[in-house]
């Protein structure tokens, strides 16, 4: 078996994943960087982007993020996000009617969703 690297994606509402991987991909606010097993500790601030999460040389979950902090040891990452969505499960259709609604800070966030679906 693959080594694996404990992920823990929380926003302020709720935990969005809790998972072993082989490596995250996470926007932070210098360019996208990589976490795999045995990475060195970090902590980062995120800018908006999408976390990707691989597995077997795929990605199997993305999940858009409104900026944050990665907390990165040996064993895991930790990333605290301001909001997060689940692209994988994300309806267009809906964002567009909840971005209609939203304040400024909100609807920009749900319409770089939308463009990422």
């Amino acid at each position: 078996m693959a080594e694996t690297t404990q992920l823990e994606l929380v926003t302020p509402a709720r935990v969005m994943a809790q998972k072993s991987v082989q490596m995250v991909v996470a926007p932070g606010v210098e360019g996208l960087f990589g976490v795999l097993p045995r990475h060195a500790p970090l902590l980062a601030d995120l800018a908006r982007g999408i976390v990707e999460v691989h597995e077997d040389g795929k990605i199997i979950d993305r999940f858009m993020i409104d900026g944050g902090l990665a907390d990165v040891s040996g064993e895991s990452v930790t990333i605290l996000a301001e909001r997060a969505i689940d692209l994988g499960t994300a309806d267009a259709a809906s964002l567009k009617a909840q971005a209609a609604t939203a304040g400024e800070a909100e609807a920009a966030f749900l319409n770089a969703v939308i463009d990422a679906l």
